[in-house]
């Protein structure tokens, strides 16, 4: 950067105005500061007088804060205090001077209420527009239509709002009273919506809308709910034969279900429906889908078997990367490669299939399809269909596999290949894959870190903004959880230059999860400063060193479980900078032999990074020191862990990594091994992803099984 960081300290702490920027640093430090502390007690001061109904006395005070950053925060609190004496232009004003402000947002939300309470239908219609707000506010637009007499407009209001599978607001029951006494609501219409309840889990919901059936059809409902609750009931094949067509939902919610419950009932009862039903081209998608997906998801013997039944009739190839993943799993390369043709054509340029694509080549060799025998067809004449059952039937056969394909498919996924250069251009980019082509090539892990230069004026000139002002003093008012919500919305409606003046400010000020936020999606994307802190130095590095663990594995899991936020709370209750678990910290806590923590002290930085590691420790110490099985576990837990790896021999890391059976857990690997060579750099080490990635110990080595 090409400014003086002390002097620029001064100034964006404090926030200071443009008309400020030639005062003296030590000016800036003492009056100016003693001005900006006395608005802020004068801005709580005058909270008090709202609080206490003091309207005059709250107005005289707002006055004299005008030109401070929180003037729109007093306006907005005094809107909402009186919102029965608002008028509509009273919020218009607000809106069109604070329309930067999130607060300008939520008065709206709040007016819009009011207007409802005061069921002023034709006010709301003028102020409200469907799909701004939730479902709630939806539904008090189409019963303001009804109110006003557009039953039309209504009605069709009604039916959207009804079609959806979970109980909607209490706000919508007048629209739906009215709706149905109008008897618009018929047989087709409640099983839509059934089968979307279903499809939801939400059986309550599905019971209730069987009051909309016909008597004739309510036993089928019944059953319905029945059958999703113990999808063995299928074995009793003539109670849905009897209904016919109308027992093919039923069927598709049984097999969904008892495949993920007992697999092999699944397998045995699957060709006997398959006979009795005439499943039509989409039936057959959804069923076989759910099969092929639960079976190659869990990596079963058959699992090739049925992922090439389903893509027979799926249209948007979404089981393909599932299918690579079984191949890659059993290292049949070929069948790697031939699955790897079917990837959508949209995701073919991803990383992931363009790394998979150059090991498939790299394992099978140039391909010459001169060479090939084959079937010649004019791919003009040939549907997409029958191209993917011609696919589908070469899977089967390694040796027929090219015959039956169009040479130009031949051509354009298979002929010439050469790895090496797919490898080199994947080298040069910053990613999990990225790096493992840099390491399969022996070069060095290419980083791009190019840090945006910025200057004092332009950083100036972003901490002036108003709606910047208002997140740092809502931060310096203890209102953190404002603050982040403020800068949020601020950094959303920014281009992306803005967004990175930005992510350097928040840097600068410490702030480094709203940095890390702002710089992802800004022309700062590569500064790898901004987007990689290494805060809370001090104690990453203490509490590594004592637990026998490296930092820069510690500093990856920060970055990936909270972005660096210390209040940070999933919502299953995760807590602080390495989202600990409320029961893990217990059990932590025995076993350090210290004072459970509070969840107050869970979100202190020194405390969470403490327990944080000795679990790291404790699960590298139960996984023989393999990083990524530890890191696997830190995700989905140990049992998981242990449970996903091979069974008799050693898998390569890069083929177990892509082959963890949850996305989520396989991309956390992935971020946390690629944070770890970023980290490694920051802190000096030598930039090279895990060790452990060249081999995943199996559960039960040979010679242990063969004894």
């Amino acid at each position: 950067m090409t400014l003086n960081p002390l002097f620029l300290l001064c100034f964006l702490l404090a926030l200071v105005p443009l008309s400020l920027q030639a005062r003296p640093q030590a000016d800036v430090t003492g009056a100016q500061e003693k001005h900006w502390e006395a608005q802020r007690a004068a801005y709580k001061q005058a909270l008090q007088l709202l609080s206490r109904g003091e309207r005059e006395q709250f107005r005289a005070a707002a006055e004299k804060l005008r030109d401070y950053a929180l003037y729109p925060d007093l306006k907005y609190r005094e809107h909402l205090r009186y919102i029965n004496q608002l008028t509509e232009q009273d919020v218009r004003e607000f809106m069109q001077a604070y329309g930067d402000s999130v607060l300008s947002l939520r008065l709206h939300q709040q007016w819009i209420q009011f207007l409802a309470d005061r069921k002023d239908w034709k006010a709301y219609l003028q102020a409200y527009r469907p799909g701004q707000f939730s479902a709630q506010y939806d539904c008090y637009y189409y019963w303001g239509q009804y109110k006003v007499g557009n039953r039309e407009e209504a009605f069709a209001g009604a039916r959207k709002m009804w079609l959806v599978g979970k109980s909607q607001h209490d706000a919508c029951n007048p629209l739906f009273g009215v709706w149905q006494t109008t008897n618009k609501i018929d047989g087709p219409l409640a099983w839509e919506r059934m089968a979307l309840a279903i499809d939801n889990n939400q059986l309550q919901l599905a019971r209730h809308l069987e009051s909309f059936l016909p008597s004739a059809e309510k036993p089928i409902a019944q059953e319905w709910r029945e059958l999703h609750r113990d999808p063995t009931r299928l074995k009793n094949l003539n109670r849905y034969r009897g209904w016919g067509d109308k027992a093919k939902p039923l069927i598709k919610t049984g097999f969904a279900r008892l495949v993920r419950s007992n697999r092999d009932l699944a397998l045995q009862l699957w060709p006997q429906y398959q006979t009795a039903f005439r499943f039509n081209a989409d039936e057959k998608a959804v069923l076989l889908g759910d099969m092929a997906f639960v079976l190659g998801a869990n990596y079963t013997d058959n699992a090739d078997y049925w992922l090439a039944q389903a893509l027979q009739y799926e249209t948007n190839r979404s089981l393909a990367p599932l299918a690579v993943r079984n191949a890659l799993r059993k290292k049949e390369w070929t069948r790697v490669r031939s699955w790897l043709a079917l990837i959508d054509e949209a995701d073919q340029d991803e990383a992931e299939w363009r790394y998979w694509t150059a090991r498939a080549d790299r394992s099978i060799g140039p391909i010459d399809p001169a060479k090939m025998p084959r079937i010649r067809i004019d791919e003009h004449r040939v549907d997409f269909l029958g191209f993917q059952q011609r696919f589908q039937q070469a899977l089967y056969s390694r040796r027929d596999f090219f015959m039956l394909l169009p040479e130009s498919i031949v051509h354009r996924y298979f002929a010439y290949a050469n790895p090496t250069a797919a490898l080199q251009t994947l080298s040069q980019e910053r990613h999990y894959y990225g790096f493992l082509s840099s390491e399969l090539l022996r070069k060095p892990l290419n980083l791009n870190a190019e840090p945006v230069p910025v200057t004092k004026k332009q950083l100036l000139a972003m901490a002036s903004r108003p709606a910047i002002q208002r997140a740092r003093e809502l931060y310096l008012q203890d209102e953190v959880m404002q603050s982040r919500i403020e800068w949020h919305y601020t950094i959303n409606r920014m281009n992306e230059d803005d967004r990175a003046l930005a992510a350097h400010l928040a840097h600068l000020w410490d702030w480094n999860h709203s940095a890390i936020i702002a710089a992802a999606r800004s022309s700062a994307f590569d500064d790898l400063d901004i987007r990689f802190p290494t805060a809370h130095r001090k104690a990453v590095l203490q509490h590594a060193s004592s637990a026998g663990i490296e930092p820069d594995w510690v500093y990856a899991v920060i970055r990936q479980e909270s972005a660096f936020l210390p209040a940070a709370r999933s919502p299953v209750g995760a807590q602080g900078l390495m989202q600990i678990m409320p029961g893990t910290a217990r059990q932590l806590a025995r076993d350090m032999r210290i004072a459970v923590p509070s969840a107050k002290q869970m979100l202190e930085p020194d405390i969470n990074i403490r327990m944080g590691t000795f679990y790291l420790k404790q699960l590298l110490e139960q996984f023989d020191g393999n990083i990524i099985l530890a890191t696997a576990s830190y995700n989905a837990g140990p049992h998981r862990a242990k449970a996903w790896q091979p069974r008799y021999s050693a898998m390569e890391g890069d083929i177990w990594v892509d082959t963890i059976p949850f996305k989520e857990t396989r991309e956390y690997v992935k971020n946390i091994l690629a944070y770890q060579a970023i980290y490694r750099h920051h802190l000096g080490r030598e930039v090279a992803l895990s060790s452990a990635l060249a081999s995943i110990p199996a559960r039960q080595p040979a010679a242990t099984a063969q004894r």
